[in-house]
């Protein structure tokens, strides 16, 4: 086979193809490996900030209704 005017033996081509194709296997593999886990931690984040939105919220009510008593 010639490559660029070299005569390239067809099996060292596909060889050569191969390890490229095995090498952006294993790298998709952990960029997507990447990919989830930091998905999984967003997650966690994001119900953490629901719960402390919800705490906050039953201090205000709380805050509101004692001033309500005081004021009374």
């Amino acid at each position: 086979m010639l490559v660029f005017g070299v005569d390239v033996p067809l099996l060292e081509v596909i060889l050569i193809l191969t390890i490229i194709l095995f090498l952006l296997l294993i790298e998709s593999i952990v960029v997507i490996f990447l990919m989830v886990k930091q998905m999984n931690k967003s997650r966690k984040l994001t119900e953490l900030v629901e719960k402390m939105s919800e705490v906050i919220l039953e201090i205000k009510k709380a805050e509101i209704e004692e001033l309500d008593r005081l004021k009374k």
